[in-house]
This record gives C-alpha cells, sequence and structure tokens, in this order.
C-alpha cells in the first residue's frame, strides 16, 4: 500500500536543506526525507492493537513542518529522542477492521479517529507509565527514547491502513458526520487551549489567527465561556467571514494594527522610539493560535497587566521574541501540546465531540479543500498559498486504488 511518511536520517534532512535554497519544493524531491512510497500493509503485532481502514484525514500544519523538516537544530523537539520512520496524518477518520483480542474499548465497524500521535508510555507498553502518562498527560510523556513500538511501519492518516494501540482509538459518536468527526482532534487542541485559560464572564479574548485553529478556538471560546466577548485577528476576508459567523468580532492583521487592538479593547496605544508599540491595557486573555516569533511578539504586548496568555500554535522553529511584558506586566504564560486529559477528568476528545454535536460550528465553513493523497503536492501547495487558494481545513481522502 502507498504510505506518507518520513525518514529521520540526518543525510537526508541536510540534503533538503541545501536543495531548498534553489527551490522551495524540493520537499518532494529524491533526496527528502519525505517519501510517498509502497510498505507492506500493517499487521496486528500483538493482542493489544487495532486495524483501521482510513477514509480520510485532514492536512495539519505540523504535517507541513514535518514534511519540510521545520525544525531547528537548537530547539526543545529537535533533542527529544525520535523515531526512524514517522508517518504521517492525525486528523483521521477511520473504521476499525479488525481488533486484538486484549482489546475491549473498540469493535470491528466502529469508526474512530485517533488520540495519541507520539510514542507514549501506554504505546511503547512501558509500565509502570511514567508521571505524565499516568495523569493522562501522554503528549508530556518522560520515556521517549526508552521504548519502541511494537511495528515499524504502523501506517498513518493518510495511508489507507493502519494499526494503533489499544489506547489511541477515540469511537467517533454516531451521530457526527466524517466531516465533523475530521475536527475533532483538532478542535480537542482548540478546547484543551481554552481550558488552560478559562475566560469569565466579561472578560475579554484575543484569538490571533484566522486558520483552522484559530476559528476553532473562537468556537470553543464562545462554547465554554459563553459570557466573554471574542475577538478574532484574521488576515483574509475569507477568515474573518467564518469568524464573524460564529460569534466573534474582528481586527483586521496589517498596517496600524496595535491602533485597532488598543481600540478593540480600550487600551493606550503608545508609541517609542525606532517603530516600538506597546499597548497600556489590552485583552484578558490572548489565544495565540499562531506561533509565530511574531505572533507572541505580539500577544505579550497586547494582554494587559495581570493577563493570561495561551500559546496553541506550534513553531518547531523558534528565533528571539522581547519576553520582557511577561515579567513588566505580569503576564501569564502557558501553553498546550495537542489535548490531554483535563483538570475535570474530562478527555479533551470528548468535550471536542460534545461541542461538535452541538453544532457550535459547520464543517462546511472549515473544510474548504479535499484532494485524494495522490496529489498531497497539491495540497500542499494550496496550504502555502492561502491568500489565493482561501483554503482553511484541507482534507486528503484515502483512494480505493491506493489500498
Amino acid at each position: 500500500m502507498k504510505a506518507l511518511y518520513f525518514e529521520n536520517k540526518l543525510w537526508k534532512v541536510a540534503a533538503l536543506k541545501v536543495a531548498e535554497r534553489f527551490n522551495r519544493y524540493a520537499a518532494f524531491g529524491p533526496l527528502s526525507p519525505l517519501r510517498y512510497a509502497d510498505i507492506p500493509e500493517p499487521q496486528l503485532p500483538n493482542a493489544r492493537w487495532i486495524k483501521v481502514r482510513n477514509r480520510a484525514c485532514g492536512l495539519c500544519g505540523t504535517d507541513i513542518h514535518f514534511m519540510f523538516m521545520e525544525i531547528a537544530p537548537s530547539s526543545y523537539n529537535a533533542a527529544l529522542p525520535g523515531i526512524a520512520r514517522k508517518f504521517l496524518g492525525h486528523e483521521l477518520v477511520g473504521e476499525v477492521v479488525e481488533t486484538g483480542s486484549d482489546v475491549d474499548n473498540v469493535a470491528v465497524g466502529d469508526r474512530v479517529a485517533m488520540r495519541i500521535d507520539w510514542p507514549s508510555c501506554s504505546q511503547m507498553e512501558i509500565a509502570p507509565p511514567c508521571a505524565a502518562c499516568a495523569a493522562g498527560q501522554y503528549m508530556l510523556c518522560e520515556n521517549l527514547g526508552r521504548g519502541a513500538l511494537a511495528i515499524e511501519n504502523a501506517g498513518g492518516g493518510f495511508s489507507p491502513f493502519m494499526v494503533m494501540h489499544r489506547t489511541q482509538p477515540y469511537r467517533i459518536p454516531d451521530v457526527l458526520s466524517d466531516d465533523q468527526a475530521l475536527l475533532i482532534e483538532p478542535m480537542a487542541c482548540a478546547a484543551h487551549g481554552v481550558l488552560k485559560a478559562r475566560p469569565t464572564a466579561g472578560q475579554r479574548v484575543l484569538v490571533i489567527g484566522g486558520g483552522t485553529l484559530g476559528l476553532l478556538t473562537v468556537a470553543a471560546s464562545r462554547a465554554i465561556a459563553p459570557e466573554a466577548p471574542v475577538w478574532c485577528l484574521t488576515r483574509y476576508g475569507f477568515q474573518t467571514e467564518v469568524a464573524r459567523k460564529l460569534g466573534a468580532e474582528i481586527i483586521e492583521d496589517g498596517a496600524r494594527v496595535y491602533e485597532r487592538v488598543a481600540h478593540a479593547s480600550d487600551a493606550r496605544h503608545v508609541r517609542g522610539l525606532m517603530g516600538n508599540e506597546i499597548i497600556l491595557g489590552g485583552f484578558d486573555v490572548v489565544y495565540d493560535s499562531v506561533g509565530s516569533d511574531s505572533s507572541l511578539h505580539n500577544a505579550l504586548r497586547w494582554t494587559k497587566g495581570g493577563g493570561r496568555v495561551v500559546l496553541i500554535g506550534i513553531n518547531f522553529n523558534p528565533g528571539r521574541i522581547d519576553y520582557s511584558p511577561i515579567w513588566a506586566r505580569e503576564v501569564t504564560v502557558t501553553g498546550i501540546n495537542c489535548h490531554a486529559t483535563e483538570s475535570d477528568g474530562r478527555h479533551s476528545f470528548d468535550i471536542a465531540a460534545e461541542l461538535l454535536q452541538r453544532r457550535c460550528i459547520d464543517p462546511a465553513d472549515i473544510i474548504t479543500h479535499r484532494f485524494p493523497v495522490s496529489r498531497f503536492r497539491d495540497a500542499v501547495k494550496a496550504f502555502h498559498n492561502k491568500r489565493e487558494s482561501k483554503a482553511i481545513k484541507i482534507v486528503l481522502d484515502i483512494e480505493e486504488n491506493e489500498r
């Protein structure tokens, strides 16, 4: 079967970085770590695994980072113990076609999403688990690199078939359509971010970014804290339309954005020397769904004294930021790594599924483009050229002839 994956080989990464100086899409070339190639159809490695036939999978910004190896060697994540082959695609909808004898949480025929996309104690079957995994914080696993998966070619969301450990699948409620189900994983990330700094009634909320994660964060915030008004910083008109439909006030990005942010938050805009701009006052809670150096720089300056910033967007290639607002304005900053068991004992996926059942968002507003997996290159180019493509969420459908 065909599968989309990257090989964790240093020489290939180095070759890609050289080739990218001449070709933006060198990742699609023969020397790249990224491969779209035939692998054996995976089989259950032991009685605690299941086999899934995938139907479709969303293309996530994290997939793009891995495809183009946008990971700085000096970043925290670059030092984490890795795996030799990483299969891409985690925002999936699939159907269980086989279960091991020790699996009792899903059955053949169930539709499933995938909760855990990176080896944790459960998948490596390490007992006892580390403290983070025992608390349901599997993305914070402390045993990375201390164990191996029972199977190397497990497949991923962009593969026709894949195998999952029994701890990975999330059974999709029957009332959700496949398109709603495709949003469970990113909605779980949004809900996890909102719950990290849940707004109280009357507090002003700013969501930076009008992409998939930003729009889902708007929806999650409106549903979880309906008495807290939300503003959304958008770059493109098509994002603005959806954000407004979700109940957000709009702040358009671009020139004089500091003035617009100050006006929206009833704050004072101050200009310093050499183009240095700050805001005195600002928003109570800021969710940064972009995660770039510039977005976090702005998030810290747009938060009122004593306010909170949640870094939801992922950046594997960080640069330099001015962190002085953290101490100067006593801003509390936290981040999220996908999803987890929340403080009330519920899982982010359960909360996401509940929000989707309440129709807090219409999938047709978010899923704007579909491609067969074989055209993943076209999908990536649409992702990179949002101004022209007007893409929000891009979905790759699994083709029968790729099985």
